[in-house]
């Protein structure tokens, strides 16, 4: 029984991949420029901050103060979260600009897949973190007693920890077989 694929379904199948990647660029583009816009948004607009804090904080959230300063602490605090799936999403957009340029196993791809996979690893313990440091910051100019200490852990943070590790395994898994068709080729 024979493995090889015949030349013109591996030709239809790169070329699906380039559309689905070009398309996915496309999609990543779009997803970074609207993150950055709706997120700046929600530290200008009082109520969006007030959502934006109670998602993050629940109950809590509606009970800290947000002036005008309360809101660039939250920007500040969330810019790291943000900056790293920025990060991220700028890795992946540029993984898939590769592929749809046909250059899939190479170590450059690798290489982004894993700084992907690390981004979304990192968003595991940043929500916590988050959280915390909101409490904390929001709630300091409250009287002795009335200042919040903040741990929540969500599944999404778990969900995060798992495909943020699965991406990287996937990743070194890529860079070996990039290593081994290298050293093959050295032989021929």
């Amino acid at each position: 029984m024979s493995s090889v694929v015949p030349a013109p379904a591996l030709a239809s199948a790169q070329a699906r991949l380039a559309r689905l990647s070009r398309r996915m660029e496309w999609v990543t583009t779009l997803g970074i420029v609207l993150i950055l816009v709706l997120m700046g948004l929600a530290f200008v607009i009082p109520e969006w901050s007030r959502n934006l804090l109670m998602h993050r904080l629940g109950a809590t959230g509606a009970k800290l103060p947000l002036a005008a300063s309360d809101q660039v602490v939250m920007a500040m605090i969330h810019a790291v979260p943000l900056g790293v799936m920025i990060w991220g999403l700028w890795q992946v957009r540029a993984l898939f600009r590769d592929f749809a340029a046909g250059l899939v196993f190479t170590a450059t791809a690798a290489q982004r897949l894993r700084l992907f996979g690390l981004s979304v690893l990192l968003q595991g313990p940043l929500g916590p973190l988050t959280a915390t440091a909101l409490a904390l910051a929001l709630s300091l100019g409250n009287p002795p007693g009335q200042r919040y200490l903040v741990l929540t852990v969500s599944i999404n943070d778990y969900v995060a920890l798992i495909v943020g590790g699965v991406l990287i395994a996937v990743a070194a898994v890529m860079r070996e077989a990039v290593q081994l068709a290298d050293e093959n080729a050295a032989f021929v």
